[in-house]
């Protein structure tokens, strides 16, 4: 049995992509690797195909493709990879995913978004616990002040990322939001 018939006939290019570390909804969707995919687009079973760029193939292309192999060399590292017994086990190789910049940057945006809503619950929840117990009370918390001028401006940098800014104007403005996101959770 040769190196492709041993892969075609034990893995399918839906276990390849949940061994790749995606999470295919229930439909057998993921978001494309191949594009910039926001949405779940790409369908995932015993071949894939993705409905918005038309990436398709089975599950040795969709290996070759992710890390830029060719046939033979995706093969083998599906046979590596998934402990697939082989009749040539003699030239097994080490393959490392780099990641491309579009990757690394909405990984980035995602830890931002993550951030921010984690800061916006807990100034929330400052805000809620340190409130003046009557309406006309003159002396705040410190902490109630604080939440409440945080919140504000989380909420703003929340809805700024998440809807007006676009990724050419948050790629230069990523690292500085991180910094100072991180410097008011603390």
């Amino acid at each position: 049995m040769s190196v492709f018939e041993l892969v075609k006939a034990n893995v399918t290019a839906y276990d390849l992509a949940v061994a790749e570390g995606f999470n295919p909804s229930r439909n057998k969707l993921i978001c494309c690797p191949f594009h910039n995919d926001k949405h779940p687009s790409m369908k995932v079973d015993k071949r894939f195909y993705c409905f918005s760029c038309g990436e398709k193939g089975d599950v040795i292309d969709f290996e070759g493709k992710l890390y830029g192999l060719s046939s033979k060399d995706a093969a083998e590292k599906i046979v590596s990879d998934f402990g697939l017994s082989s009749e040539d086990d003699s030239k097994v190789k080490e393959y490392k995913r780099e990641k491309s910049e579009q990757q690394i940057f909405a990984e980035k945006k995602r830890a931002l978004v993550q951030s921010l809503s984690t800061v916006m619950d807990k100034l929330y929840q400052l805000k809620n616990s340190y409130r003046p117990i009557a309406e006309q009370d003159s002396t705040w918390s410190p902490v109630f002040s604080f939440a409440v001028n945080k919140y504000e401006y989380i909420a703003y940098l929340y809805d700024y990322v998440t809807f007006e800014a676009t990724d050419s104007e948050l790629k230069n403005e990523l690292e500085e939001l991180l910094q100072e996101v991180e410097k008011i959770e603390r």
